[in-house]
């Protein structure tokens, strides 16, 4: 498998997948189908597609893991929770 077929992983930390527009719903959910087979469905508010995207188009949809947003979180969390600790007068 190459990295530009339908449903290529491209890394261990992401992964691309086709996708088609089946319809849209009430002016602002698109539904795709997803995959070669197209037997997977993701509704999709149309604000997060592209302008020009129609019942019709073909999407390239890559997930990526964002592990420096994950790794702040963290350091956010616990800086958070020592702050606490010490508020509270337990060490």
């Amino acid at each position: 498998m190459t990295d530009d077929t339908p449903e290529s992983k491209t890394s261990d930390t992401s992964i691309t997948l086709h996708a088609t527009v089946d319809r849209i719903e009430d002016g602002d959910l698109a539904v795709l189908m997803i995959g070669e087979d197209e037997q997977m469905q993701l509704d999709v508010p149309r604000a997060l597609l592209p302008p020009a995207t129609d019942e019709g188009a073909h999407l390239r949809i890559t997930i990526k893991l964002d592990r420096e947003a994950r790794s702040a979180t963290a350091d956010r969390v616990k800086a958070l929770q020592e702050k606490l600790r010490k508020g509270s007068g337990k060490s």
